[in-house]
């Protein structure tokens, strides 16, 4: 006689569950060994705040701060002069090791286009004009946009 207190798993049911974890582990699987989304978005993440840096040490020291984006060589930098190749090696300080602060994308990152705009000693973009800087990689295009009024990027 079986006793109908006992309870358990069909082997129907275990086998479904495995075949299941199975997929979702097909699917999942090949992004965790796939860098370049993480890449992208940290690159991403990293200019936005240069960006803001930048606007912030316009205002702090009153006077321009260029914001130099290279396509050609996927940098970006802060200037106190326009550099649209940021190879002056001179510039804003990087206040984590008080070097030339510039950022170089990793591979497969780049800039849609060469790009260079100042933020005035009010935090103000200069030309007076919205600003877009994208990053594209991952197969994605990221933009960041400095706005025309407040300087605000986002």
């Amino acid at each position: 006689m079986i006793n109908p207190k006992k309870t358990g798993f069909t082997l129907v049911e275990l086998i479904v569950v495995l075949v299941l974890i199975g997929i979702l582990a097909l699917t999942a699987l090949p992004r965790f060994f796939s860098r370049q989304t993480f890449d992208a978005r940290g690159f991403y993440d990293q200019s936005l705040a240069m960006v803001r840096y930048g606007q912030k040490v316009a205002i702090a020291q009153h006077r321009l701060v260029f914001v130099n984006v290279a396509s050609g060589s996927s940098k970006l930098c802060l200037t106190y002069i326009a550099d649209t190749t940021c190879t002056s090696g001179t510039g804003v300080t990087n206040p984590a090791d008080q070097t030339f602060f510039v950022k170089t994308a990793p591979a497969g990152i780049t800039f849609s286009a060469s790009i260079s705009f100042s933020f005035s000693a009010i935090g103000k973009p200069n030309p007076d004009a919205q600003v877009l800087i994208n990053i594209v990689g991952d197969g994605m295009t990221r933009p960041i946009t400095v706005e025309q009024e407040t300087g605000y990027a986002h």
